[in-house]
């Protein structure tokens, strides 16, 4: 995009329709549970916009809850410009039914990551402006995560110089970058269920990432081969970036986080 804007996608379908986090909320979508005060997504898509990097937002959902979830962000500054689309059966296609050559480029954050900020998401965009690859992650060291939320019970990516947790955060820059979701049809959370790479990857990269004995750089050029989409990674200095919202002491770690935030 000329002005230096991106596209926001927000991916906010659910996993199932007995999701045990909307149950012990009480509403009928996970991205709707409240997390101080106000229903997850509101907090995620409100970061997204307010971040002064995005020029279009858009929200993809289940085709029954795309209506709540209007009611839900209607009070948003500009929510009359977010736009919103059917998810699909997974991520990959979800990211694929949406993609394409005039939305670059595209960042893209799931509807659970209730801790990200306006801050976290100015900090990867302007971050991305100096990428030359096809697409770029956000990671954060475990060290930020580890030394302020121990509990946080991360999922760690681990290479020969540290470890690192996703922060859901993602860039596709070019033409070239569309070939990219792809990866993330067998679901993705390849932090939690590293076996997945396997079909995303091949075993080779599998084997490659397990071994511990390369840097994140060098796996992520072997795995960025196999896709044929360079990537980038971006660090990310905030220690509740990774942190998203799939088990309920997450969820009771995001509204202790929030609300002292707020009251900060």
């Amino acid at each position: 995009m000329g002005d230096g804007q991106y596209t926001g996608l927000v991916l906010a379908a659910s996993r199932g329709n007995l999701d045990p986090l909307a149950q012990a909320g009480g509403v009928s979508h996970k991205c709707f549970i409240d997390i101080a005060g106000q229903p997850m997504l509101r907090r995620v898509v409100s970061a997204v916009m307010a971040s002064g990097r995005i020029g279009r937002t858009i929200v993809a959902i289940e085709p029954e809850s795309i209506a709540e979830a209007k009611e839900i962000l209607a009070d948003l500054p500009g929510a009359e410009r977010i736009e919103y689309v059917a998810s699909r059966e997974n991520i990959g296609s979800s990211v694929s039914a949406v993609a394409t050559p005039e939305l670059l480029p595209l960042v893209i954050t799931t509807g659970d990551n209730a801790l990200h900020t306006p801050e976290l998401v100015r900090y990867f965009c302007d971050a991305l402006d100096g990428v030359k690859e096809d697409g770029a992650l956000g990671l954060t060291p475990a060290e930020y995560i580890l030394a302020k939320y121990p509990e946080g019970n991360r999922a760690f990516h681990r290479f020969r110089d540290g470890a690192f947790s996703s922060c859901n955060i993602y860039a596709l820059l070019t033409p070239k970058s569309l070939e990219a979701p792809r990866v993330f049809n067998s679901g993705g959370q390849f932090g939690k269920k590293p076996r997945r790479l396997i079909g995303a990857f091949g075993l080779f990269a599998f084997l490659l990432y397990k071994s511990r004995l390369f840097t994140l750089k060098t796996v992520l050029k072997a795995l960025s081969r196999t896709v044929g989409v360079s990537t980038a990674p971006v660090l990310i200095p905030f220690a509740e970036g990774p942190i998203d919202v799939d088990r309920m002491q997450d969820w009771e770690l995001a509204n202790r986080i929030i609300r002292e935030r707020e009251a900060a």
